[in-house]
């Protein structure tokens, strides 16, 4: 989660050098609405690649949040090293997840699987990939963001 506190700060400290109507439009989490896709990668702790995941975040004008089913949601485990790549979507102060586990004995990516498709009503989400039993909250360098939304 430190990268996503210096990702704000940096969006604020933006925002303040634009000036102050563009500040408003950057640290408002009302921005607009829409789709944002992203990918995240987490290096193996025995060295090499370890996984990656790809997701891509919808956000309504109420603040709902969902995975877009119609695009590529995947977590792919790259290497045999004992550590299956996870992913969890954080929202709210909770974790959902894993929502999708893949490790090298699968062939190829997994698809994400959020809540059947439900979802959650909180603007700010976040999907991450970790590996093992590791967990955002962990702090442990085992997880890295995929894609979020503030």
């Amino acid at each position: 989660m430190t990268n996503r506190l210096s990702r704000r700060a940096s969006a604020l400290a933006v925002a303040a050098v634009l000036g102050g109507g563009a500040a408003l439009a950057v640290a408002s989490p009302a921005h607009a609405e829409g789709c944002l896709t992203g990918t995240g990668n987490v290096p193996s702790p025995t060295g090499g690649a370890g996984a990656s995941a790809t997701a891509t975040l919808c956000v309504n004008s109420a603040g709902y949040a969902w995975l877009d089913t119609n695009r590529t949601n995947t977590v792919t485990d790259k290497r045999a090293d004992g550590y299956a790549a996870r992913v969890y979507v954080y929202w709210a102060q909770q974790y959902t997840g894993a929502i999708a586990v893949d490790d090298t004995s699968n062939a190829g990516s997994v698809r994400l699987r959020w809540e059947s498709g439900v979802g959650t009503s909180y603007r700010w989400t976040e999907v991450f990939v970790c590996l093992g039993y590791a967990r955002p909250e962990d702090y442990n360098g085992r997880c890295a963001s995929v894609v979020y939304n503030n």
